[in-house]
């Protein structure tokens, strides 16, 4: 009779134990919209959950980011100049060998809205899912795959473009340990870097010097008196510095901007007059 007890204590301690078990699945299908590392919400898989692994940066080698009107073959890096409205073919190929692998990716204006359109070609391992009315493109089931295409429609009003984009390699044990999350980004301007958007609103736009130290100048002739705007961004699209937002008169414009409050680096200028824009890269060294 003891004995029996005994093994029927046994059992329901046994059951119990598993009842409260909760076990991590770190290797979800499909990653929940937003985790692109992106400045809307700052987060990635390991932020939302999927994979409990500190973001690190892309490793040298470790990913190959082409693009392309027709086959994705051109390295997409800061020397792209896209052009307005055309659609692009984007390759995402990850260089590693764990098992499962998974990715993301937003595209944003340096003032953090919608930059283009992203479209799955292959709907059986992409897919386009939303967050907060902003557009994110992913992988769709975690398995061996470890390389998609898919379109990107790039915004018909030009101008900066920043690309985010976070990938997984997992170790494919459904399990929380042996999986690690990168996330990076490229920041790309249209061809001839918006002029002719602005074209009909002013004449002679000139920033000097570029590289600058601590202080550039910025000139132009206004056609008309109109409300003009100018903003430093980060490569990531964060605003920096507000450079100037007032009503300017008609003629010659010249004015000198301290930056000197800023590390040095690369940014965007960003320069509104009315419904035009025009964005200029500049070094402070």
């Amino acid at each position: 009779m003891k004995k029996n007890y005994l093994l029927f204590s046994l059992f329901l301690i046994a059951l119990f134990a598993v009842l409260n078990i909760k076990p991590v699945n770190s290797e979800i299908p499909k990653p929940p919209a937003g985790s692109a590392g992106d400045p809307l919400t700052g987060k990635t898989c390991a932020q939302n959950g999927c994979h409990p692994s500190p973001s690190q940066a892309v490793p040298n080698g470790g990913l190959t980011l082409n693009i392309g009107t027709g086959n994705p073959t051109t390295a997409l890096t800061s020397s792209f100049e896209y052009t307005p409205g055309t659609a692009y073919n984007i390759g995402f190929g990850i260089n590693a060998s764990t098992g499962r692998y998974g990715f993301q990716m937003s595209s944003l204006t340096a003032a953090n809205a919608q930059a283009g359109s992203f479209t799955a070609t292959n709907t059986t391992t992409t897919q386009v899912t939303t967050a907060g009315g902003f557009q994110y493109v992913g992988h769709k089931n975690a398995n061996s795959t470890k390389n998609w295409v898919y379109k990107w429609t790039a915004p018909a009003a030009g101008g900066a473009v920043t690309l985010y984009y976070a990938y997984n390699t997992a170790d494919n044990d459904d399990e929380a340990t042996g999986d690690v999350i990168y996330s990076g980004s490229v920041t790309i301007n249209s061809a001839g870097v918006g002029i002719a958007d602005i074209s009909t609103k002013l004449s002679g736009l000139n920033v000097f010097p570029n590289p600058i130290n601590n202080q550039f100048s910025m000139s132009f002739n206004l056609n008309e008196t109109s409300k003009v705007s100018a903003q430093l961004y980060s490569l990531d699209g964060k605003e920096v510095q507000e450079l100037m937002n007032e009503k300017v008169t008609n003629g010659d414009f010249n004015r000198p901007f301290d930056v000197s409050a800023l590390p040095s680096g690369i940014y965007l200028m960003k320069l509104n007059v009315g419904d035009a824009s025009v964005t200029q890269k500049i070094v402070k060294q």
